[in-house]
């Protein structure tokens, strides 16, 4: 007779991150996992090397799926190994593979010093090639839309200057590598708001940063190299880099022997091997060109000259002949990026359209951000010639087929690289591939006005998998988070929300990386719902919300969303670390300054919209809905009724008792007289505001967003919530893609699934989800529609909330107690026959299928991961799940 015995534990995050090398040192460590089947109770063991029999560190029996690892003090520039071992009733036992974490070097125990590369290397000369290009039509970039004229790009004149090549060699023992850590960081990312490097290692990359500091830090980066390093060889490190100030990198190589000893490579080398750097200024490579960013940021065209591009820039005995790099100023503060780190993914073209004889537009079937890697060797015969190829990037096409490169946003997406005859990259399989961030979903490819460029390009028409998208990307579980249903329009819809995600996620939450390459509160917390419902641990969240709360923007209401955004994520992953950390910045978000003690309103002049502690209401102005301001503004009080409430729950939770019950009672007094007061019973809907404060008249006009707003957030009694669906109905999407999150969360949580699915399900031209698709956009929008918008990006995760709507509310999949531990399966199909979506939890996946028969009885099949609790309602009947369990219903 066989004995069965658990499963092994597959799913391990350390601190909420994959495999973290560069934990700060010291802080504690949070392990946990999803649940094996079979295993009824778990224990942890830490280990200074993968395969050591003897524990640094070892658990009791842990009742549930994470473990704080205590008594334990990580050391600076250290790495140590995890695994998980499951227990079943019986006392079997199946032990998972060992997954790793590290620590970054201590904050004062750096011993790296910044470089550069010398000024004196810069080239002087003009740039090589200037090739002919058959008649090109210029479009152009004018939004066509007075509200949003064409600004002033941001464009430095000798911006080639800032390119940089640097090259580091060191050699490492001939001994057994266990563990090997690369620690990078430079200087600065505020001229083109994105990273500085990008850095390779023996030929393979390793990774590029660093992301936004929260001040005046500079945030350091680990990245796991084991698998590179050449034990008793020669090794080299090659980085390409650029920026317009500051202009430091750093680097520090921790590298840990099998037979104990830790080295710390840097380029002062007094008792361990030192990393010997060169450089030179990449401005013969990259010529100076004309920015392709906007008036908030200046990123270089990538003009290349191939045959002054360093091929051997991380391979040892490569860039023979450079000087020494320029040593530069210390880091005054470092601190490691607390997110994971974003990666290079390749993403084949989906449809290749030659357009005419050296002329081809690629189409990625969706939208990326980062570049392409075009491989000329090997496919085309140049016949002994130079080939220039002009590339255009962008988001949508034009009206005959060919790439809208100078967006609605103002940018201009086009280069041109030269590839002489005998470059590597024209002799042979050696890729050229972009450095800098663009977004696109489409490239034109366009050959010079000569025989080879034009061959050069035809074979690319020919053999499109030679081009791919060389895509910057967060890491994403494809797999852990679907939604279907029976209309094939919210399919569309919900997988080109997730998509956008997906390609818009790293290195922080940011407004479109097209034009403003900013954080903003409102984006973060509806971009932070949506990744959180398609991925249970996604730390890149909690590090945009961080930055955020050190560097609120100007809108009255979208520090708000910060106190939403953090108590959404405690309900989404069960963790109070952030909300620990961060407690006293958050209750100083709360409009305790406007608080009217007398009626409970939140009372304040209305501002400008573009300013400090300005009222926005949504954006842009065309659709406010005709909304009225006034001193009292209903949006305002709805969204910070809901703030104070959900402040309330995060203080109770921490222990602070005399807050809780103080934020319960502004959030409370104010939701009463929202629905006192700002509530119109003859037209069954909740006006703009008072006019001139606490004591004003009410302003004689209902938005939707009134209504919409005080649905979502303000409690309305129920015997108005029928009116109130009734008046939203009549109304429709008559707000923005923003406001729209908060309109259809509110419908959902009030019953009106119906109507909500038929919101996003809509082909109304131009308000619909449906309308972006087909304009031929990659990733949503920021606005609707250009007509609405006219320096509209179509890569704005804030307009991507179904990727949240679609699952919490056909199926009502929502946290009703932190982390899942219980969770509601509530759904609201409507005219839809059936609807299935997985939602991943700290817990595993939680999975529910619906479906509505001839006679409108709707069944449920829910799978409840362990250590939950699922309440399932179907047709006003509630059944109570625990799990682990999977169950029809």
């Amino acid at each position: 007779m066989s004995v069965q015995t658990p499963e092994a534990v597959a799913h391990i995050r350390i601190n909420d991150r994959i495999e973290p090398v560069d934990l700060v040192p010291g802080t504690p460590v949070r392990v946990r996992w999803w649940p094996a089947q079979g295993a009824t109770a778990y224990r942890v063991t830490v280990t200074d090397r993968p395969d050591a029999e003897a524990p640094l560190w070892r658990s009791g029996l842990v009742d549930g799926v994470a473990a704080t690892i205590e008594n334990l003090v990580t050391s600076p520039s250290a790495r140590y190994w995890v695994a998980v071992e499951s227990v079943d009733a019986d006392g079997g036992s199946a032990i998972s593979t060992p997954v790793t974490f590290g620590t970054a070097p201590a904050a004062d125990g750096w011993t790296a010093t910044p470089i550069w590369a010398d000024q004196a290397t810069a080239s002087s000369g003009a740039n090589d090639s200037s090739p002919a290009f058959p008649g090109l039509t210029e479009d152009s970039s004018d939004a066509g839309d007075a509200f949003f004229q064409r600004p002033t790009i941001k464009q430095t004149e000798h911006n080639g200057l800032g390119w940089a090549f640097l090259h580091g060699e060191f050699d490492v023992p001939d001994a057994p590598v266990l563990w090997a850590t690369l620690h990078m960081t430079a200087a600065s990312v505020k001229p083109g708001r994105q990273f500085v490097y990008r850095a390779w290692l023996n030929g393979a990359f390793v990774g590029l940063g660093p992301t936004f500091p929260t001040g005046d830090e500079a945030r350091t980066d680990g990245f796991d190299v084991t698998g590179l390093i050449r034990p008793g060889a020669r090794n080299a490190i090659g980085v390409v880099a650029w920026t317009l100030e500051d202009r430091r990198f750093l680097a520090q190589l921790d590298l840990g022997l099998a037979d104990g000893r830790v080295l710390h490579l840097d380029n002062g080398g007094a008792d361990t091997p030192a990393i010997s750097w060169t450089g030179i200024v990449g401005n013969a490579a990259y010529p100076d060109s004309l920015s392709s960013g906007t008036q908030y940021c200046e990123s270089p065209s990538e003009d290349l000259q191939a045959q002054h591009y360093p091929f051997d820039l991380a391979e040892a005995g490569g860039c023979a002949g450079w000087p020494a790099a320029a040593v530069r100023e210390p880091f005054a503060a470092l601190e490691p990026n607390p997110a994971d780190k974003v990666t290079v993914d390749y993403e084949p073209v989906a449809r290749a359209t030659r357009i005419g004889e050296g002329h081809v537009v690629l189409d990625f079937g969706r939208a990326w951000m980062g570049g392409i890697r075009l491989s000329l060797g090997g496919i085309s015969d140049n016949g002994g010639e130079d080939v220039d190829v002009r590339i255009r990037y962008g988001e949508v096409l034009n009206p005959d087929g060919t790439v809208k490169y100078q967006l609605s946003a103002f940018n201009t997406y086009e280069e041109t690289w030269h590839v002489p005859a005998g470059d590597p990259a024209a002799q042979s399989a050696q890729a050229l591939e972009s450095w800098g961030l663009k977004v696109f979903r489409y490239v034109e490819l366009i050959g010079a006005d000569d025989a080879a460029s034009r061959a050069a390009v035809d074979a690319v028409a020919a053999h499109p998998e030679t081009v791919d998208a060389a895509a910057i990307v967060y890491p994403f579980d494809r797999s852990a988070a679907d939604f279907t249903s029976s209309d094939a329009t919210l399919n569309r819809v919900w997988d080109f929300c997730r998509n956008t995600i997906e390609a818009f996620d790293g290195p922080i939450y940011a407004d479109s990386w097209t034009r403003e390459r900013a954080a903003y509160e409102a984006d973060a917390w509806l971009q932070w719902r949506a990744h959180l419902t398609l991925d249970d641990s996604p730390s890149v969240g909690a590090y945009s919300v961080d930055y955020l709360i050190a560097n609120r923007t100007w809108p009255t209401e979208w520090p708000l969303y910060l106190i939403l955004a953090v108590h959404d994520a405690w309900m989404a992953t069960g963790s109070l670390e952030q909300a620990r950390r961060d407690y006293d910045r958050l209750t100083e978000l709360l409009p305790d300054r406007y608080l009217d003690e007398e009626s409970g309103f939140v009372v304040k002049d209305p501002g400008d919209s573009s300013v400090m502690d300005g009222d926005l209401v949504d954006w842009p102005p065309a659709e406010r809905d005709g909304f009225t301001f006034g001193r009292v503004n209903t949006v305002i009080n709805a969204l910070a009724s809901q703030a104070y409430a959900d402040m309330a729950e995060l203080a109770h939770a921490l222990g602070r008792a005399d807050d809780a019950a103080r934020f319960a009672d502004v959030a409370a007094r104010m939701r009463r007289a929202i629905n006192e007061r700002l509530f119109d019973d003859f037209q069954g809907a909740y006006l703009d505001g008072l006019d001139t404060g606490a004591d004003g008249h009410p302003i004689n006009h209902a938005s939707e967003h009134a209504s919409a707003f005080a649905l979502a957030f303000a409690q309305v009694p129920a015997d108005r919530v029928r009116r109130i669906g009734t008046f939203l109905e009549a109304k429709g999407m008559a707000c923005s893609v923003y406001a729209a999150a908060v309109l259809l969360d509110g419908l959902y949580r009030a019953g009106f699934g119906d109507l909500a699915n038929r919101l996003i399900a809509s082909h109304e031209h131009p308000r619909s989800w449906w309308n972006m698709i087909r304009s031929g956009a990659g990733g949503t929008s920021e606005g609707w529609d250009v007509s609405i918008k006219g320096n509209t990006t179509y890569s704005h995760p804030w307009a991507a909330s179904p990727a949240f709507l679609l699952p919490q509310g056909v199926l009502g999949i929502r946290p009703t107690k932190p982390g899942y531990r219980e969770f509601a399966v509530t759904p609201q199909l409507g005219s839809l026959r059936e609807v299935s979506a997985t939602v991943p939890t700290p817990f595993g996946p939680v999975r529910a299928e619906a479906r509505r028969d001839d006679a409108g009885a709707t069944s449920v099949t829910v799978t409840v991961p362990a250590f939950t609790v699922a309440t399932v309602e179907i047709d006003g009947e509630r059944h109570t799940v625990p799990g682990p369990a999977h169950v029809a219903l």
